[in-house]
């Protein structure tokens, strides 16, 4: 009885999951950990004008950075910057940035990398970052994952050949592989000499989004389109500094109704669908936002949310909107069991754009977290344990406390376990006295 006593005070399995770079081989990079001395608050992946994002040209230049926590005063805080190819491969290393080994925050960023450098080929790449505090006697390590493709602009609004539209505001859209900002060039010639209208002159500045409404009421008359008349239109991926890192193959053709400018157009457009950041499989909520694009106000709009097809109860009314307006209507949904859905707002309400009257968006929600009694947790690990040492060194202990190295959801790395994502590769055994 005294054996079995002591073992129950023997606790602590350490479940390090290495997994969540899908496999990077451990011998090109430091183990993805924290430490009770240092904590990297945030990592970030940057463009060449300082701003976040996860999608890049191979044409275009790069920047990392990271800022961490030193809880204890040494000498120097070193960092590391990494980068990994699709296959799992270290591509790029950088090291040799330092900063005081105070106690507080501290960051240190890499800058204008093209990006040319380690580009191997399309698809997910890792940035991890390792800061370092003293002479390797602590440290932390994060990762962040972006995506890089071969430079490419592909226009998606108005198609090629699209003929008499009617919108107002006239909205260009298109898909690319990344770009600091872009610049719309619209013209009669389909060789854009003497282009008619272009962004980043004068009072139309270059979008930084993939989409440009065409100005309503442009102050020199000849940029004002007519019915009738065949436009091209065409899209440059630039970088900061105005240098081009994608483009489109082929410009596209399109043509106006005679009605497009008419102050009688009736066109109320569902823009966006955005699912509330507290929302879960168990409790969902959505804002759709509706904006009145035409010219006449209108009332007593019904609009409806589909969720996976199955109709959100009660439809929402907008009771008034004026041209120009945007409303946002709050639908709450009910539970549901799957982890991607499918969501669709759409107005009841026929009018001369009915295209954009309905909008279709797919959401990843967050599984639900619930709280794993130490008895279940090893359950579950003891069917994965293949290293007969481990269990050898297991035998006869009951477990009271589980502590997850990197530090995490127990939930989400026993799915990951289930799933064959994650192994068990090392415990700690802890005596409390």
């Amino acid at each position: 009885m005294e054996k079995i006593n002591r073992k129950i005070l023997a606790i602590g399995l350490s479940i390090l999951l290495i997994v969540v770079l899908g496999g990077i081989t451990r011998a090109e990079l430091p183990t993805i950990t924290t430490s009770e001395d240092i904590k990297i608050k945030d990592i970030s992946v940057f463009d060449s004008a300082g701003r976040e994002r996860t999608t890049y040209s191979s044409s275009e230049k790069i920047g990392f950075s990271v800022t961490c926590y030193n809880y204890e005063h040494v000498d120097r805080i070193y960092f590391e910057f990494y980068v990994l190819s699709p296959e799992k491969k270290l591509v790029f290393k950088h090291t040799g940035n330092s900063a005081a080994g105070n106690v507080g925050e501290g960051s240190s960023s890499i800058r204008n990398i093209p990006i040319s450098q380690f580009y191997k080929s399309p698809g997910k790449y890792f940035y991890m970052a390792r800061v370092i505090g003293g002479a390797e006697q602590y440290f932390a390590t994060d990762y962040k994952v972006f995506y890089i493709y071969s430079p490419s602009i592909t226009l998606s609004y108005p198609a090629n050949g699209a003929r008499g539209l009617i919108d107002k505001p006239l909205t260009f859209r298109w898909v690319s592989s990344g770009a600091t900002k872009y610049r719309v060039y619209v013209d009669d010639d389909k060789g854009f000499y003497n282009c008619l209208f272009q962004t980043g002159k004068g009072e139309y500045p270059d979008p930084v989004t993939t989409y440009f409404q065409y100005p309503a009421s442009p102050k020199d008359p000849r940029q004002k389109p007519a019915g009738g008349v065949v436009y091209w239109w065409k899209v440059e991926g630039l970088d900061s500094q105005g240098n081009v890192v994608a483009k489109t193959p082929v410009p596209f053709s399109f043509t106006l109704g005679e009605t497009a400018l008419s102050a009688t157009t009736k066109d109320l457009a569902v823009t966006d669908i955005i699912l509330d950041e507290k929302s879960t499989a168990s409790e969902l909520k959505f804002d759709v936002l509706v904006k009145n694009q035409g010219g006449m106000a209108i009332s007593n709009t019904r609009v409806n949310l589909y969720v996976n097809g199955v109709p959100i109860i009660p439809h929402q009314l907008l009771n008034f909107i004026n041209t120009g307006e945007e409303e946002t209507l709050t639908f709450l949904g009910g539970a549901v069991k799957e982890k991607m859905v499918t969501v669709s707002a759409a107005i009841d309400f026929p009018d001369d754009n009915m295209k954009n009257n309905m909008l279709t968006e797919i959401f990843t929600l967050v599984l639900e977290r619930r709280h794993y009694e130490p008895w279940e947790v090893w359950k579950i690990i003891k069917r994965f344990i293949r290293d007969l040492e481990i269990l050898k060194e297991l035998e006869g202990y009951t477990l009271q406390e589980v502590t997850l190295i990197p530090e995490g959801d127990i939930g989400e790395e026993l799915r990951k376990l289930e799933e064959g994502k994650a192994k068990v590769v090392g415990v700690e055994i802890e005596v409390v006295k």
